[in-house]
């Protein structure tokens, strides 16, 4: 079992096997917040540009930076409607989660944004 994988079933069911720092490639930060920062990447697999939320579970506070995490993955397995951002799937490396989503063509094709729409939107979706 890689590092990092969580020992019980049912949670480790939450999370994707493979190595994040494998499957995503050209990493770009759009926005950072408390809970961490989000990037526009591209899966080396499919081609796919997916927002990647890259959050820490380590240092001050573990567990209840553990919990939110599992709290959010479990909320975006269940979020299912054209009108929402689609959840890819997490992935876990070096005590941090690796959160991936679709969707953000959607809010752009409807609006012109003055600012970074990139920016604008993933900070609104994730922080």
């Amino acid at each position: 079992m890689r590092k990092g994988v969580p020992k019980d079933p049912e949670i480790a069911d939450l999370f994707y096997k493979d190595d994040p720092e494998e499957l995503f490639i050209d990493l770009h930060e759009i926005g950072h917040g408390s809970f961490g920062a989000v990037y526009f990447a591209t899966n080396a697999h499919t081609n796919e540009v997916v927002a990647v939320k890259k959050m820490s579970y380590s240092g001050k506070q573990t567990h209840e930076k553990w919990q939110d995490i599992l709290k959010e993955v479990k909320f975006l397995q269940q979020l299912k409607h054209p009108n929402t951002i689609e959840y890819k799937g997490c992935y876990l490396k070096e005590h941090t989660a690796w959160v991936t989503c679709l969707g953000f063509s959607l809010y752009l094709s409807f609006c012109p944004l003055p600012h970074s729409p990139k920016s604008l939107l993933f900070h609104s979706i994730f922080f």
